[in-house]
């Protein structure tokens, strides 16, 4: 220990008297070890410990997935009798909770506000293990018919709605029309289904209606606790056996070929976005290895410079291990370093990731920090870098006789050139990490690009978004639901700067109501399916979707009725064929299934436009339908208005409107379009593009730093030889010459590793890319050149001052 205080010291000592070569070795690795400290913590807090439940790992939800449809997932809600079916039949869960959605309406001054509810099923409280912060957890008996309504409240939503006013406990709220006590405020980090709150509700083995008024049919999502010693794929196998018998009673439920899947509860919520966050650390452990590859340079060239040190210390008896140590000592004092100062980057950073992360990927319930599994991974990652950029140098340093610098003439062609082929090793190895880190933010931006510019086939430009949740007690039929919004949307159209507004029951380009259909005339072995929107006249002018026949309806026939539809193209295509579909007859099916049921739903085409993305910016267009609002009052609701200026500004004055209309409707979900759809379809792309790009920079700074580095390094140590062939005849140019292609090789090296590293890049990014090739001839076309032209720069500085040296003062230099 007294040796190695000894060491210690001198460490010090040494890197104090070089002030600059240690705060750029700290710099560097700073640089590196903070950027995979702050991904780390998202990764610790996302991925491996999300959620504050005990035994949350074996936490599972059932998936019916479709097996003729090549995207992942699946269905995963049941109806009340098929829940209760798989809780008594299977064998591999020891229990059992489920959860739907609900729109709270809660009366709070002027208006309504809407809180998102959960109703929860016995023992989920019990199941997830967190007690309550203040009061209690549902019991029992709250979940029996007839028991006094009782609701618990989340953390956040007692903090922002009620200020933490802890005397609200066990005080009443109408809820829904209905006085309900709160009974319990949980802990700050219980979220559970991203609920404001949770209402106590028991499934039965009532067939449930199809659609609630106002809203779409309420299915059970069920998570299930694991077994000890039961594996996922037996508990699919038993799940498999159930739900082939099921699909025998539920026959409408289940596609004709389906697979069971067990999904964990952290892949249910985080999903594709993992794949995201492991590309990018992996791209900063390659910023890091960039980042040690020049420290190792910086200490190689060090340890040139101190050979004499050396040699002097082992005739005065210091053993080849002892100057290892030293020099592992040095290199362990620079890493902590920057550990140090990547910790505090990292700290600062996280606030950054966490803001540029997309909204409701991550666990409502996680808490992105640095803890300790974070801080001990940072400090595994400096002891690594100590290792990985201080070890070369110093099995340099023992394998070198010691006693040849004694014998040096000391003009300039000594050790420093003897051992240049592994400097120059270091660099290709940096090129070529570079050169694969920018081969994969240019395909990421490649494919961010070609998302954008999708064509949507509607313009979400100056539109205004909101949901309307209506009371269901008092908006249940069509004509109650069109008593309300006829009289809103003619306000709505009256505002200044409202160029036009339509009710619509969903949000465009995400999909619509699934439906069987049927077309007389034609026939069919397969049920044929289509979406449909259930819209006022305004839709089509508000989102400027482009008519290619026929007409849109009228004002008269949304209000009387009509059972009129206008189709897109891929209905006409995948249906009709060549055939011209106005005048045509279309039955929608799910319309006589809804709660307020329209009977006799056949529907004749009025019009045709063209296709408008249904299925996200990703998927092909899917057949859809455009029908009258009024034709029920069945399904959720919402408004979008176009208006002349910026939409958001407007918020307030469409909000006094709803309530001046009704101050018992409540808004949720407001924004805009263009909000809505860079939040769903561009926030993960743009967070996983927007970070490579930021780390693959760094690296491509470093690398230059690197080749520049060694260049002036190694001609400052060739001067002498540099004034010799001067003296002999040699011209500048030939110097110039010299040099650059001494550089250029080395570059030229790394691309080409790093060109075939890229190409094993390309599987493991493909899932994340879209609409360009992993190995997309432009990208490793251009990344390359990049980084040539990047590196003849990095070559050009020294070789002009090689190229200007003085013979005569070269053939003096020591």
């Amino acid at each position: 220990m007294g040796t190695l205080g000894q060491d210690l010291r001198y460490a010090l000592r040494n890197l104090r008297k070089a002030p600059g070569f240690a705060a750029v070795a700290i710099i560097t690795l700073a640089l590196g070890i903070g950027a995979s400290t702050a991904i780390f913590s998202v990764i610790e807090n996302v991925l491996m410990e999300p959620f504050p439940y005990p035994d949350a790992q074996h936490f599972y939800s059932i998936r019916i997935h479709d097996a003729e449809r090549s995207e992942p997932g699946g269905r995963g809600g049941f109806s009340g009798p098929e829940y209760l079916d798989y809780v008594e039949q299977n064998h591999v869960f020891d229990r059992v909770i489920a959860a739907n959605n609900l729109d709270v309406l809660y009366r709070a001054g002027e208006g309504t506000q809407r809180f998102d509810g959960a109703n929860v099923t016995p023992g989920t409280f019990e199941f997830l293990g967190l007690p309550a912060l203040l009061g209690r957890v549902m019991q029992p008996a709250d979940f029996e018919p007839g028991a006094p309504p009782v609701f618990v409240l989340r953390y956040t939503t007692w903090v922002k709605t009620f200020a933490a006013d802890p005397t609200i406990l066990n005080k009443t709220f109408v809820l829904n029309g209905v006085a309900t006590t709160l009974v319990g405020i949980m802990p700050p980090r219980f979220g559970w289904w991203g609920a404001d709150l949770w209402i106590p509700k028991k499934p039965d083995k009532a067939v449930p209606s199809n659609s609630l008024a106002g809203a779409f049919p309420q299915f059970w999502v069920p998570l299930g606790h694991l077994k000890p010693g039961v594996t996922v794929k037996e508990a699919e196998a038993d799940f498999t056996v159930i739900a082939n018998g099921l699909s025998k009673v539920y026959p409408k439920d289940y596609p004709k070929h389906f697979t069971v899947h067990l999904e964990s509860l952290t892949n249910s919520v985080v999903g594709r976005f993992k794949a995201t966050l492991y590309i990018v650390l992996g791209a900063v452990g390659l910023l890091v290895l960039i980042g040690c590859g020049n420290v190792a340079n910086l200490l190689l060239a060090r340890a040139t410079t101190r050979e004499k040190e050396f040699a002097i210390r082992s005739a005065l008896g210091a053993n080849r291990w002892r100057m290892v140590r030293q020099l592992l000592v040095e290199s362990l004092i620079l890493a902590t370093g920057g550990a140090a100062v990547g910790t505090l980057l990292a700290w600062a950073g996280l606030k950054f990731l966490v803001a540029l992360m997309p909204q409701n990927i991550i666990p409502a319930e996680a808490v992105i920090r640095l803890n300790f599994p974070v801080l001990a991974f940072t400090l595994g990652v400096a002891v690594l870098t100590a290792l990985v950029f201080g070890l070369v140098p110093a099995l340099k340093v023992a394998r070198k006789d010691l006693n040849d610098p004694l014998r040096d003439s000391g003009k300039g062609v000594s050790g420093g050139f003897r051992h240049g082929r592994l400097r120059d090793a270091v660099v290709v190895l940096e090129v070529g990490l570079s050169l694969t880190l920018l081969v994969g933010a240019g395909l990421l931006m490649r494919s961010f690009v070609a998302l954008r510019e999708v064509h949507l086939g509607l313009q979400p430009d100056h539109v205004l978004v909101a949901r309307l949740p209506l009371p269901v007690d008092r908006y249940k039929t069509a004509n109650q639901v069109t008593g309300f919004y006829r009289p809103l949307l003619q306000r709505l159209k009256a505002l200044p700067g409202v160029v036009e507004a339509t009710e619509t029951s969903t949000l465009p380009p995400y999909g619509g109501i699934p439906s069987d259909i049927e077309i007389p005339g034609k026939t069919h072995a397969e049920k044929w399916n289509a979406m449909f929107q259930l819209v006022s006249e305004g839709y089509f002018p508000v989102l400027k979707i482009q008519f290619l026949d026929g007409r849109s309806f009228t004002e008269a026939e949304v209000y009387g009725a009509r059972k009129l539809a206008v189709v897109n193209q891929a209905f006409v295509k995948k249906y009709l064929g060549n055939e011209n579909p106005i005048g045509r007859q279309v039955k929608i099916a799910q319309l006589s299934q809804f709660d307020d049921a329209v009977k006799e739903p056949m529907f004749e085409i009025i019009g045709l436009v063209a296709d408008v993305k249904n299925r996200g910016l990703q998927d092909p267009v899917d057949p859809e339908i455009w029908i009258p609002y009024t034709v029920t009052g069945s399904a959720f609701r919402g408004i979008l208005v176009r208006t002349a200026g910026e939409p958001l500004p407007m918020l307030n004055a469409v909000e006094h409107e709803i309530w001046a209309t009704d101050p018992n409707v409540a808004l949720t979900f407001t924004g805009t379009l263009e909000g809505y759809i860079s939040q769903f379809s561009y926030a993960g792309p743009r967070f996983g593009f927007f970070l490579m790009t930021i780390f693959s920079s760094i690296g491509l700074v470093l690398v230059t730093l690197g080749v520049y580095s060694v260049l002036a390094y190694t001609t400052a140590r060739r001067t002498h030889e540099i004034g010799i062939r001067m003296a002999l005849g040699a011209e500048s140019t030939d110097v110039l010459r010299l040099i650059l292609r001494m550089g250029l090789r080395l570059v030229a090296i790394g691309v080409g590793i790093g060109l075939i590293a890229s190409l094993a890049l390309g599987r493991v990014i493909a899932t994340q890319l879209w609409g360009v090739s992993a190995y997309d001839p432009w990208t490793l076309s251009c990344v390359p050149l990049l980084l040539i032209m990047t590196g003849l720069f990095a070559c050009w500085v020294p070789a002009r001052r090689a190229a200007g040296v003085d013979p005569l003062v070269a053939l003096r230099y020591e």
